[in-house]
């Protein structure tokens, strides 16, 4: 099949990508320059400029099979919504394909007044709107926080630096895990349009997340909970300014009003899409050694 991926340039997106070139599919990607779409090209993967505005992708997207929608995280709250729009949009216009969309974060079912979730609402209401029989991932929190932009403070320092309270648990999702959602919901008959709460196989709190990720990487570790303020500090440099703060707006709501939203049960959507996600410890022993 031959299936349009966006943010294919992400790390989730790459992932993804490469999940469904390894199951014989034709990934084509959408890139906002000839350069990112080269560089996709160099991957195996079919690319196209474009400034995604429905006239740009809509004549694309007559041309493929299914198509995977996903936001990157790295633009701002009404960035989010504008492209959700026009993504719907050129999907209505070329007929409306087999669609999945992924929101990469927690989001309530309702608006609360902050700007940075509302945005994610609003996204969400989008789609169940113009789109009513796409199925909307929702993800938690990604393993990979800790194998890339912690990894440093775990390895040198032996902490791990969240924002979420110690004793709260999280049902963490590696990238892989994502991709695994995403594709069996792509070709599932299962899933009707809606939200689907997706996470890892159980909730970890961070306690426990230090001691079991300790013993897997040989090492003790300690989970040493940070402010929202260093959250946007440390952000700032790899983010920009802007960007950072919204991140940091948002993870202030979700770990104090929204903190049940991370810990979702999954076993009834990993049965129906036949999902056997791997544990953390299994997920560390590949994640550290490369």
């Amino acid at each position: 099949m031959k299936i349009m991926l966006f943010n294919a340039t992400g790390m989730q997106g790459a992932t993804t990508a490469n999940q469904l070139k390894s199951l014989e599919h034709q990934v084509v990607a959408p890139a906002r320059s000839l350069e990112k779409a080269q560089a996709l090209q160099s991957q195996g993967i079919t690319s196209f400029e474009t400034d995604f505005s429905v006239i740009s992708l809509a004549p694309q997207m007559e041309r493929v099979d299914a198509i995977i929608a996903q936001i990157p995280a790295q633009v701002s709250p009404h960035q989010m919504v504008t492209l959700t729009s026009s993504y719907a949009e050129a999907i209505l216009q070329a007929g409306y394909p087999p669609t999945v969309f992924v929101i990469s974060s927690t989001l309530p079912d309702t608006k609360v007044g902050v700007p940075s979730v509302d945005a994610r609402v609003e996204m969400k209401d989008l789609v169940l709107d113009k789109l009513p029989q796409t199925p909307i991932l929702s993800a938690t929190e990604y393993l990979e926080n800790f194998s890339t932009a912690y990894r440093t403070a775990i390895e040198s320092d032996g902490i791990i630096p969240q924002t979420i309270p110690a004793n709260f648990p999280v049902n963490y999702l590696s990238w892989a895990d994502l991709a695994q959602y995403v594709i069996a919901a792509l070709f599932t008959n299962r899933l009707k349009g809606g939200l689907y709460r997706i996470g890892g196989r159980e909730g970890i709190t961070g306690n426990d997340l230090a001691l079991r990720l300790g013993k897997a990487i040989g090492g003790n570790l300690r989970y040493q909970p940070i402010t929202h303020e260093q959250l946007e500090g440390f952000l700032t440099p790899i983010l920009g300014e802007s960007i950072a703060k919204d991140y940091a707006e948002f993870y202030e709501y979700q770990d104090t009003q929204g903190q049940s939203l991370l810990n979702p049960d999954t076993t009834q959507i990993r049965e129906m899409l036949g999902l056997t996600l791997p544990t953390l410890e299994e997920w560390a022993a590949t994640a550290f050694t490369s």
